[in-house]
């Protein structure tokens, strides 16, 4: 096995953004070094017949004006923060808005612009980094990152480590959109995907989409996917959350406790279409599930996401039990791994 990197396309400012593959005889998977972006991932499928399970642009251009965080490692808070505000050892602190008067994903130029640094790319692992200054989006301290993608026999695993030189907010996911019956296979292909959460409460949110600091029960609501269910057979229910998002765009928080190797059960989804179906494990308490309800560079609902966090919001709503906060000489670690049957 090798890591292989090509050319992907060029800046307007002349810089270069390069794709690194990593491929065995059953998943290949690129990276962009622009947002270290997901942004492709391939199966031998059923009969040996390749099927593509990430949405991506065709043309390579259309990165620099995704509307969708597509594929992008996102940071350095990953979903909102309620009013771009919050108060850390009794200083507040006023974030970039980007979404209405809230801070979405890092803010107007969050990671998933950023043009990360090659730090290793050898056999089956690319490792890239990313240096964000003090006082980035409003956050305080520099903060120094490194993202570690590993192509594993059946998936492929996400590492991060992340230390900063002040305290400061500091919570990564990545934004991968899937659709398992292919990435072209459309909105009703996504709907009949049959999903498990591994979850028993959600965190439901006001109009802003913002949690309202309860943590409600699943059961006996369109958001029990405890036992498998086709993303699509509730979603159109009369049910004040549903509307607010204008379907699925909620947190979960997650049963199980991390196992010896750190990681807990997340989800597992299926496409009725290819039996292709995906795992996924985190190290991290949560998860948003997203159906696509708003995407602007696919089709609405062509795909759909689910993005292992912590809690939106968790750096306001200490009642989350969530530390977000990142202090001098310490290092965040987190992980995500995904794994897929065919």
């Amino acid at each position: 096995m090798s890591v292989t990197k090509e050319l992907f396309f060029t800046l307007p400012d002349g810089t270069p953004v390069h794709r690194y593959t990593l491929a065995n005889a059953r998943v290949s998977f690129s990276v962009l070094d622009r947002g270290a972006t997901l942004q492709r991932v391939a199966l031998q499928g059923p009969g040996g017949k390749p099927v593509e399970v990430l949405l991506h642009y065709d043309e390579p251009a259309a990165v620099l004006t995704c509307p969708d965080y597509l594929g992008a490692f996102v940071g350095r808070v990953a979903n909102r923060i309620a009013g771009g505000r919050f108060t850390l050892d009794g200083k507040e602190y006023q974030l970039a808005c980007n979404d209405g008067a809230n801070h979405l994903h890092g803010g107007v130029d969050g990671f998933d612009k950023r043009m990360f640094r090659l730090a290793r790319a050898e056999d089956d692992l690319l490792e890239l980094a990313l240096t964000s200054p003090d006082g980035d989006q409003g956050y305080p301290g520099k903060l120094d990152l490194t993202v570690r993608w590993t192509l594993l026999e059946d998936g492929f695993s996400l590492e991060w480590e992340a230390a900063a030189d002040k305290p400061t907010p500091a919570a990564f996911t990545c934004h991968a959109y899937w659709n398992l019956a292919g990435r072209d296979a459309g909105p009703d292909a996504m709907l009949a995907h049959r999903l498990r959460i591994f979850a028993h409460r959600y965190t439901p949110v006001d109009e802003g989409l913002i949690p309202t600091g309860e943590l409600a029960k699943v059961e006996g609501t369109p958001f029990d996917f405890t036992d498998f269910h086709p993303i699509g057979e509730r979603i159109g229910q009369d049910c004040p959350q549903l509307a607010l998002a204008g379907g699925y765009d909620h947190n979960f928080a997650l049963d199980e406790a991390a196992g010896p190797d750190g990681l807990r059960p997340l989800a597992q989804v299926m496409s009725p279409a290819t039996g292709v179906a995906m795992s996924i494990d985190t190290t991290l308490p949560g998860v948003q599930f997203y159906s696509g309800n708003g995407m602007q560079g696919h089709p609405r609902r062509s795909g759909f996401c689910l993005e292992p966090q912590t809690f939106p919001d968790a750096v306001n709503q200490p009642a989350f039990g969530q530390d977000v906060i990142l202090r001098p000489g310490e290092t965040r670690r987190d992980a995500i791994r995904w794994r897929f049957t065919f």
